[in-house]
C-alpha cells in the first residue's frame, strides 16, 4: 500500500534528479495500481461497486497524481539546480498524458457510470464528486472515435509542453540595463544602498520585480524608467509570442474536436459563471460604471505629468509612468509619503505579524522548523492547533529572488489533505513563493502593496492548510477556479485597519508604532486610482477572452493594442510584446477574470467581518467553518450563503468602486 508520509519528506526527497524522478515514478506507479484496480470491477457485480472500491479509489488517484507532480511542478520553477529543475520538468507531462488516457480509459468510465447508478443516497460531498467525475470524463473526450482520441492525446501532450516552455522562458529571463548613480534620484535609500556602484562606474539594474517595481515608482529619470518597463515586456519575446499563437490554435481545435464552440466555453462550462457571455456581461457591467470616475483620475494624471515634466512629445502620458505618478498624487493630496511608510514595513516584521494576526483568528500557532529545503533562504514552518497540537499543515515560505526562480508571487500546493480509510486526516502542505525584497546592506522594506500582495498569498495558504475535506479532490483551494481567489483577496483587507496594523507595523529603526499622520492618508488614498487600476483588470481578463473566443490565426499583439486604446488613457511604450509577459494565459486561460469575480464575492464576505470585526475570533470560526475547511465540497454559492446568512450579491464591491448605477 502507498504511504503518504508527511509532505515534508516529498520536499526532501525531490531536492535532486534522482529524487524528484522518484517522486514522479512512485506517485504514477501508484495511480496507475488504482487505475487498474478500478477497471477490472467493469464487469463487476452491483454488491463490488462500493463507494471505496470506486469512486474513493478514484480520489485516491488524484492524491497520487499529486504526489506524482506537485513537488516537481514546484522545483521546476524555484529549485536553483538547472538539472533538478530540468529533471523535474520531465514529470508534467508523463503525468499529462496518464490523465488523458485515464478520462478515455473506458472499462474506468464504464465501472464509475455504473457505481453511480447503484451507490444509492451520498453525503452533498460525494454526490457534487460523482457528478464532477462523470462530467469530466464527458469533458475530456470518452464519446469520440477512436481516430479523434488519438488527435485528442497529441494536443494535450502538446499543450503540456508549450505551457512548461512558455514558463521556462519566462523564469529564466532575466534582462538588465546599466545606470549612472545619477538616476537612482528619488529611490529610497534602502535601494541605493542595495544597489552600488560598479568597477564601471554604472549602476546594474534588473526586470526582476525588487529593482523594477521601486524604480518605476520612485525614479526621477523616467527615461531610465521607461527603459527598464520596456526591457521587463520584451522578456522571452520572440519565444514566447510564437508559443502563445500555437497554444492558442491547438486550444481552439481541442474545444471543437470536444464539441464546443471556443476554448473559454469549454473552461467556463465548470466555473461558476458558466459560459463567456456572463463574464463578457460582468467585465462591461464594471467597464460602464467606472466611466465617470475613470475619466477623473485620467486627468489627474495628465496634470500631473505636465506638472513634474513626464509628458511624451505627443501630449500623452506612458503607462511606464504611471505609477510614479499615481504616488506623487497622493502625496499631494492626501500626503501618504510612500517612502516614509515603508519604513514601517521591513519584511520580516510584515512576516511575523501576518502569522500572529492568523494565529490570533484561527487559534493556530506557526513554528518555524529546521529542516532540508531547496534554498538557503527558504523557511519551513508548521502549522498547529493551539489548543489541541494537532498538525495542521506544513508551509514552505520563498520570499526573496534569484536567478532562475518564478518571477512573482503564489501559492503552490504540494499537498492536499484527505480522510483514510481509517478516517486519520493526510497533513497538507503548501509553498508561498514571493520576490519581496531580500535583507541585505539595508534593511528589506516592503512598500504597501507588497504588504497586501503577503497577506493576499498567505491567505491562500490558510485556503489550503485549513482544509477539512473529506475527498482529496475537494481539499483546499479545489474548488471552483472562479471561486479560488476569495479567501486570498479578502485577507487583503486584514492590510488595511489600525487595529492589524498595530499589530506588526512599526518602524524598523524607532520601534515606533505607525503614526496617524501616515495611517489616515494611507487609507484615505485607497480608492484614489481604483478606477484606472480596475480597468487594468479587466483590459487583462478581456484580452484572455478575446484570445480564447475568437477564431484563431490573429495577431495577438495586434489584440493588445485594441483593447488597451478601450480600457487605459495611457501611452504604451512602444517595442513592448506585453503578451509573451502575461504568464497567467498558461495558468488561468480564459479564466483571468475570476480575479474581478472573486473580488466582487471577496467585499460580499467581507461585510460580516466588518460588522463584527475583523478580529473577531468568533467570526473568523465561522469563515473557516464555512468556507476555508470546506474547500469545494458544496457548491460555492452555497458555502458563501452559509456564512453570510444571505445570498452573495455585487453592491459591496460596486460601492467600494463608486458605481452607483451600472445600467
Amino acid at each position: 500500500m502507498f504511504s503518504y508520509q508527511h509532505p515534508g519528506t516529498s520536499v526532501e526527497r525531490g531536492m535532486t534528479v534522482q529524487g524528484v524522478t522518484g517522486l514522479c515514478d512512485e506517485g504514477l506507479a501508484e495511480a496507475e495500481r488504482l487505475r487498474s484496480t478500478i477497471a477490472s470491477l467493469a464487469e463487476a457485480k452491483e454488491e463490488a461497486l462500493t463507494w471505496e472500491a470506486t469512486f474513493g479509489a478514484f480520489d485516491r488517484i488524484s492524491v497520487a497524481l499529486q504526489e506524482a507532480a506537485s513537488v516537481p511542478g514546484l522545483f521546476t520553477l524555484v529549485h536553483p539546480d538547472p538539472q533538478v529543475r530540468e529533471a523535474a520538468m520531465a514529470c508534467e507531462p508523463r503525468v499529462d498524458a496518464f490523465v488523458s488516457a485515464l478520462y478515455l480509459d473506458e472499462a474506468v468510465a464504464q465501472t464509475l457510470t455504473g457505481a453511480a447508478k447503484v451507490l444509492g443516497t451520498r453525503s452533498t460531498a460525494q454526490q457534487k464528486f460523482v457528478e464532477e467525475v462523470l462530467r469530466d470524463y464527458r469533458r475530456n473526450g470518452l464519446s469520440l472515435s477512436q481516430e479523434q482520441r488519438a488527435r485528442l492525446l497529441v494536443l494535450n501532450e502538446a499543450l503540456t509542453k508549450e505551457a512548461q516552455d512558455f514558463e521556462k522562458n519566462l523564469a529564466e529571463s532575466t534582462l538588465a540595463m546599466e545606470i549612472p548613480p545619477s538616476s537612482l534620484a528619488g529611490l529610497p535609500p534602502e535601494y541605493v544602498a542595495n544597489h552600488p556602484v560598479q568597477p564601471n562606474g554604472m549602476v546594474r539594474l534588473t526586470t526582476d520585480p525588487p529593482d523594477y517595481t521601486p524604480f518605476l515608482r520612485y525614479a526621477e529619470d523616467r527615461a531610465a524608467a521607461r527603459e527598464l518597463y520596456r526591457l521587463a515586456h520584451t522578456r522571452a519575446r520572440e519565444a514566447n509570442k510564437a508559443i502563445l499563437e500555437r497554444v492558442l490554435r491547438l486550444r481552439e481545435e481541442k474545444a471543437k474536436l470536444l464539441g464546443y464552440p471556443t476554448w473559454a466555453a469549454f473552461v467556463l462550462e465548470t466555473r461558476m459563471a458558466k459560459h463567456p457571455g456572463n463574464v463578457r456581461a460582468f467585465l462591461d457591467r464594471l467597464h460602464t460604471g467606472l466611466a465617470p470616475r475613470r475619466a477623473i483620475e485620467a486627468a489627474l494624471f495628465a496634470e500631473e505629468a505636465a506638472r513634474v515634466g513626464c509628458v511624451l512629445p505627443d501630449g500623452r502620458v506612458s503607462v511606464a509612468d504611471a505609477l510614479f505618478l499615481d504616488t506623487r498624487i497622493r502625496q499631494s493630496r492626501f500626503a501618504l509619503d510612500s517612502q516614509a511608510l515603508s519604513a514601517y514595513f521591513e519584511i520580516r516584521a510584515v512576516q511575523a505579524g501576518i502569522m500572529d494576526i492568523a494565529s490570533a483568528l484561527y487559534g493556530i500557532t506557526c513554528t518555524r522548523l529546521e529542516v532540508p529545503t531547496w534554498h538557503a533562504d527558504v523557511e519551513a514552518f508548521d502549522l498547529t492547533d493551539t489548543r489541541t497540537g494537532e498538525l495542521l499543515g506544513r508551509a514552505y515560505l520563498d520570499l526573496f529572488p534569484r536567478e532562475g526562480k518564478f518571477k512573482h508571487a503564489a501559492m503552490f500546493t504540494l499537498r492536499n489533505t484527505f480522510t483514510q480509510d481509517d478516517g486519520s486526516r493526510v497533513v497538507p502542505a503548501a509553498a508561498l513563493v514571493c520576490n519581496f525584497p531580500k535583507p541585505g546592506v539595508a534593511p528589506a522594506l516592503l512598500d504597501h502593496d507588497q504588504v497586501t500582495t503577503f497577506f493576499h498569498e498567505f491567505g491562500h495558504l490558510l485556503h489550503d492548510l485549513l482544509s477539512r475535506a473529506a475527498l482529496n479532490s475537494q481539499a483546499g483551494t479545489r474548488v471552483a477556479r472562479d471561486f479560488v481567489e476569495v479567501p486570498s483577496q479578502l485577507f487583503e483587507e486584514w492590510a488595511w485597519t489600525r487595529e492589524t496594523l498595530d499589530v506588526f507595523a512599526r518602524h524598523h529603526q524607532t520601534g515606533e508604532r505607525l503614526p496617524e499622520s501616515l495611517f489616515q492618508p494611507l487609507v484615505a488614498s485607497r480608492t484614489f486610482g481604483e478606477a484606472l487600476f480596475t480597468d487594468r483588470q479587466l483590459f487583462l481578463a478581456r484580452l484572455d477572452q478575446e484570445y480564447h473566443t475568437r477564431p484563431s490565426g490573429f495577431d495577438p499583439s495586434a489584440v493588445v493594442e485594441e483593447l488597451h486604446a478601450e480600457y487605459s488613457p495611457f501611452a504604451r511604450v512602444p517595442d513592448t510584446c506585453f503578451e509573451a509577459t502575461f504568464g497567467h494565459l498558461m495558468g488561468y486561460d480564459a479564466a483571468y477574470y475570476g480575479y474581478q469575480w472573486a473580488l466582487s464575492l471577496a467585499f460580499d464576505v467581507h461585510t460580516r467581518f466588518k460588522k463584527e470585526g475583523l478580529m473577531r475570533a468568533e467570526t473568523a470560526q465561522a469563515y473557516r467553518a464555512a468556507i476555508l475547511e470546506a474547500g469545494g465540497s458544496d457548491d460555492e454559492s452555497v458555502l458563501i450563503e452559509r456564512f453570510l446568512g444571505r445570498p452573495a450579491n455585487e453592491q459591496a464591491y460596486l460601492a467600494y468602486l463608486g458605481i452607483t448605477s451600472t445600467g
